[in-house]
Formats: structure tokens, sequence, C-alpha cells
């Protein structure tokens, strides 16, 4: 006689391999949790380096207007002229435009432009950002459809005081429209 080879008994549960349908779904589960973790993560720093990106291209405009002052002023016409410079195009005194910038425009439609770009709006006089992402932005006296924060050059009156003088360096700002807190 032939020895027999026994072969150890299992149960059926025992011999299953894989997972179960309640275990795929919990892992399913688990994976979908941690993915709109990361895409709620994600979507932050996106706005975050997209308010970064805005308050540094207005401090290189701040820079290329005290520039503009003081070409101004080393060519003898910080007496002249200084009033034409409240309303105009700051964008004008950077040595290149931010490469998101549409240009100067005549009454735009901000509803049909893309968001994260930026204008001038030769209507109003004001330089203007359509904002990407702005879950964390708050603006104030705008009853714009779009979010949409917008600055304009003004000479800095003294308030009530008529000035007979010249403008002084520093009295010509760039100034936000509307109040805006971002984070």
């Amino acid at each position: 006689m032939k020895p027999r080879i026994s072969r150890p008994r299992t149960s059926a549960a025992r011999a299953q391999r894989g997972l179960t349908l309640i275990e795929l779904m919990v892992c399913c589960l688990l994976a979908l949790f941690l993915f709109l973790g990361y895409l709620r993560a994600t979507r932050h720093y996106q706005e975050e380096m997209e308010e970064i990106s805005v308050r540094l291209t207005i401090s290189r405009i701040q820079v290329g207007m005290a520039l503009e002052w003081a070409r101004r002023i080393s060519t003898n016409e910080n007496r002249q002229g200084i009033e034409e410079l409240a309303g105009a195009n700051p964008v004008r005194w950077l040595d290149e435009p931010p490469y998101n910038y549409l240009g100067e425009l005549k009454a735009p439609r901000l509803e049909k432009l893309e968001p994260g770009r930026w204008l001038f709006d030769l209507s109003r006089k004001e330089l203007v950002y359509i904002v990407d992402n702005g879950d964390n932005l708050t603006l104030k006296n705008s009853f714009e459809g779009v979010k949409a924060l917008r600055w304009s050059v003004r000479l800095a009156a003294e308030s009530g005081e008529e000035k007979n003088t010249a403008p002084e360096f520093g009295e010509l700002k760039l100034v936000p429209v509307h109040e805006y807190r971002w984070f």
C-alpha cells in the first residue's frame, strides 16, 4: 500500500486569500480621508503662496515708485509733474511687469477674466489683482462678484489742510482701495 499524504484540514475562512468586502471598504475610506486631507493642505499652501506673491509684487511696485521719485529728484523734476503720478499705472515703474500681467484695460469685466492675474483698470485708475484662491481673504466695502484686490497711487494729503507746496518724498503712496485681510 501506498502511504497516504495527509493534507491539513483548513476551514473556508482560513483558506480565503485577500481582503473581505468590509476590509476593502475600510481601506478605501481611509485612502479617501488621507487624499482629502492632502488636497485641503495643498489648497491652503497654494493660497499662502498666492498671498505672498501679491505682497512681493506690491513691494516691488513700491520700490519702483521710490526709484521713479529718486530719478525725478536727480533730474530736478521733483517740483514739476509729481501730481501726474497720482492715478498713474504703477506697473510702469517696474523693470518688467509681473508674468501674469494682462496690461491696461478700459472698464474690464473681471468675471470674464482668468483668476490670478494683474491688470490696470484705466477707467478707475486702479491696479487690480483677481484672486484665485481666496478662501481666507476678507474684503471690506467691496461689492464685486469676483474677489479682487485694488490699489491706487495717491498723494497723501494732510487731513483738512490744503498744501501750497510741492509734494515731498513719501507723500506718494500705493494704497488699497478696499481694506482687506488675508489670513
